[in-house]
């Protein structure tokens, strides 16, 4: 084909190609979600051409098998072509392997963050705010060292080693930037880091509410306009935390009862949960139809019609009066401009004030929350040692006399009578260091990736801009694919053991569906203890995301079983109350008998020689927690609560692992997951059921 009279290159042609047919798969997945005949429609739209005249009479035909076969094999083929695009992406962008990406990338990652601490800490405000947060809490551990000194080691002489002074301060950025990079998840470090939000857009609105910290703080999670959380919230509920419509939409966001369980939302009448699940769904639909010219007026009608009824109507607002109406309100609310990036050569700042104080106030409330794991303390030397000491003498009538040394100087100058002595004295001295605990390096720095297939909407829609992409060059991918995705999206850390393989799982979505033996649990409810909202709510003295995995995998089985919504923030706050949480410890391992009786089901606990018994137990339709030892199934120093749903036809276990959405879409050995277990006297395994 030619384009302004020039022939276009095979690659070109191969670009286009991909990125036609990938908006071509999109349209094709999307509408089988509304009906088989719009799949039809839509499958004969974005083909075009004679294949797609074929394709959609095929998924528009009555007779139901070539329905199914025609729609299941093309997705199926499209999906195997993107598992392997991913090695092919990176081979054609230069990268030799998973750990070359992975490591450019990190770096690319590291050197923005700092770069954007360092912008920060170049308003002197906002630096000296950061330091006095640093420095309090450095002051307060040398509080404690002093006190312990006074009280211990009174007559030694206190050397402190003082980290603050020997690494942190001298390499500020860096270290915080280290701190964002392991703490937040990516729609704040985009929010941080300036990225624009994932319509492209700026926007503004002269709404205000109670809850403006929170509506702030869900854009920045999930990446969506405070602006437009802020008119939609006005739209339905005129901020108002309980008010109930007459369908029974329920809050600020007017979230169903349905809707908000399925988002992780246990009280729809708390603002601030309500704002999270609110944004969360907004933020799903606008990846839905991001893709569309109207994208931002389909989501928010699907909001309100929800998804189904945008895609049944032709990806067109549907045709009711309350959707039309309730679009045009919310946009009445906002003011709109596209995102723009100001050309270097033009002298003017591409970073307004308002992007440096949103980035500052993410760096502020980042530090603050990591205050308490800044510093640690402790005696790290501890000697007596003898030295010797020069005594300086003068004559009296009296006899000698000790003097000082300047006097001793002045005396001397003056021919007096004096002299000097050494004398060995023996010395006590006590050494503490104020250890800085953030690291220098992300933990995740390490070899062995592997590619990771794509098998969700979110990363399926993300490849398909990586395709558009393509089409604008090697350098503007390259770039894209940095700005994109995080270094982790397609790649998993480590090899995989050979005795566990993908199995047909759908880990993507909030019910994992498993393909095991009759009676067993086919259809699971996931809960994953590092997504929000639950990785930063608070468990004891630390946070769901990092200390929660008892409660969360006992959220799963519980909500599973009984098919009541029991969420991790409900299992957390029962083993709080319960006395179960043991702090810089975790969960203690009562809790998951106590919790199975608190909501009714049976437990029983056994030990890794019955194995025979827990798969027999799975295979009868109940769930098994187990405790995992450190080093196994995470890699990490720390011990694991794990699910186990059920048995494939080929003997392999499957799990739900709250921490790990990768590995719960693999299967284990009966072997393997015995290696799990921890030895210990009462059991590894907690078998619940009904």
């Amino acid at each position: 084909m030619q384009e302004n009279g020039t022939d276009s290159s095979p690659l070109e042609n191969s670009v286009n190609i991909a990125a036609h047919t990938a908006q071509a798969a999109y349209a094709v997945s999307a509408a089988a979600q509304g009906g088989m005949a719009a799949a039809g429609a839509a499958t004969g739209t974005a083909l075009a051409g004679p294949l797609g005249t074929v394709v959609g009479a095929l998924v528009s035909s009555k007779i139901f098998w070539k329905i199914v076969v025609g729609i299941f094999l093309f997705l199926f083929l499209w999906m195997f072509i993107i598992a392997n695009l991913i090695g092919i992406i990176l081979t054609f962008l230069g990268f030799a392997d998973a750990d070359s990406f992975a490591n450019e990338a990190q770096s690319a990652q590291m050197s923005n963050l700092r770069a954007r601490v360092e912008l920060v800490m170049e308003k002197e405000s906002y630096a000296k705010e950061i330091h006095a947060l640093l420095v309090g809490e450095r002051d307060r551990n040398l509080q404690e060292i002093q006190a312990d000194q006074a009280a211990h080691y009174a007559e030694h002489e206190l050397v402190v080693v003082d980290e603050y002074e020997t690494k942190l301060k001298r390499n500020i950025s860096h270290y915080l930037a280290v701190m964002l990079a392991e703490n937040c998840d990516r729609g704040t470090l985009d929010s941080f880091l300036g990225y624009e939000n994932s319509l492209g857009l700026d926007m503004s609105t002269n709404l205000s509410s109670p809850y403006d910290a929170y509506f702030h703080e869900a854009a920045r999670t999930y990446n969506v306009p405070a602006a437009l959380l802020i008119a939609m919230a006005k739209v339905e509920s005129e901020f108002i935390p309980n008010v109930v419509s007459g369908a029974g939409a329920i809050g600020i966001m007017q979230l169903m009862p349905s809707t908000a369980a399925g988002l992780g939302v246990s009280d729809p009448y708390d603002p601030y949960q309500n704002i999270m699940g609110g944004a969360k769904y907004i933020a799903q639909n606008i990846e839905q139809f991001r893709n569309y010219s109207n994208g931002l007026e389909l989501a928010i009608a699907a909001y309100n019609a929800g998804p189904n009824a945008v895609v049944e109507y032709g990806y067109q607002i549907p045709p009711y009066k309350e959707t039309q109406d309730y679009v045009k309100k919310v946009l009445g609310y906002v003011s709109i401009q596209e995102q723009r990036t100001v050309p270097a050569d033009t002298g003017e700042s591409s970073e307004t004030d308002g992007e440096v104080q949103r980035a500052y106030e993410i760096l502020k409330e980042e530090v603050e929350q990591n205050l308490d794991r800044l510093f640690s303390w402790s005696v790290t030397d501890e000697k007596e040692t003898e030295s010797v000491q020069t005594i300086y003498y003068t004559q009296t009538e009296n006899g000698r006399m000790e003097i000082e040394k300047a006097i001793y100087d002045q005396l001397l100058a003056e021919g007096g009578n004096v002299w000097e002595e050494n004398q060995p004295v023996q010395a006590k001295r006590v050494e503490y260091t104020l250890a800085l605990m953030l690291n220098a390096q992300p933990n995740n720095s390490v070899n062995g990736y592997q590619y990771r297939f794509v098998t969700n909407e979110g990363t399926f829609n993300l490849i398909i801009r990586v395709l558009e992409l393509m089409q604008d060059g090697i350098e503007a991918l390259r770039n894209g694919f940095f700005s994109l995705f995080r270094w982790t999206d397609f790649i998993t850390g480590g090899s995989g053991a050979g005795d566990s393989y993908f199995g047909n799982i759908d880990a993507s979505g909030d019910i994992i569906t498993y393909d095991t033996v009759e009676n067993c649990q086919r259809r699971v409810v996931y809960y994953n203890q590092g997504e929000e909202p639950w990785g930063s709510m608070p468990y004891g003295t630390s946070t769901i995301g990092a200390a929660g995995c008892g409660p969360t995998s006992m959220a799963i089985v519980i909500s599973t079983l009984t098919g009541q919504t029991v969420n991790p923030q409900m299992t957390c706050a029962y083993s709080i109350s319960n006395g179960e949480y043991v702090s810089g410890v975790g969960t203690a391992h009562s809790f998951p008998t106590n919790a199975a009786h608190h909501w009714g089901l049976t437990c029983e606990r056994v030990g890794k020689d019955r194995m025979g018994y827990v798969v027999q137990s799975l295979k009868e339709g109940k769930m098994v927690v187990e405790i995992c030892e450190a080093y196994t199934i995470t890699g990490s120093g720390s011990g694991h609560f794990i699910v186990l749903t059920g048995v494939t036809r080929d003997g392999y276990i499957t799990i739900a692992d709250c921490a790990s959405r990768e590995r719960t879409g693999k299967v284990y050995s009966v072997e393997t997951i015995t290696s799990y277990g921890r030895d210990l006297a009462e059991g590894a395994f907690w078998i619940i059921g009904k």
